[in-house]
């Protein structure tokens, strides 16, 4: 699969880019919006700096992948010998 990238308005980079709220002709990456001047008078950033949090796996999935990676060494030893 190929992923095209734009070329940022801002720093000329091919970089992932979205369109600027305040400037709708520039499309800007995510560092450049992060460093913008202006983003404190910005009404919706086009990227947002935010933390999301991991799911927590269950104990009944993390128990059925040891049963799965035990059985395929199994597998793995038993080819060997």
């Amino acid at each position: 699969m190929t992923i095209y990238w734009e070329r940022c308005s801002i720093c000329r980079k091919h970089k992932p880019v979205r369109q600027c709220t305040l400037w709708q002709d520039d499309m800007v990456c995510a560092e450049c919006c992060l460093l913008c001047s202006h983003r404190g008078s910005c009404p919706a950033p086009a990227w947002f700096g935010e933390f999301r949090t991991a799911v927590p796996v269950s104990e009944r999935r993390r128990e059925e992948a040891r049963k799965a990676l035990e059985d395929l060494l199994k597998r793995l030893e038993s080819g060997s010998t």
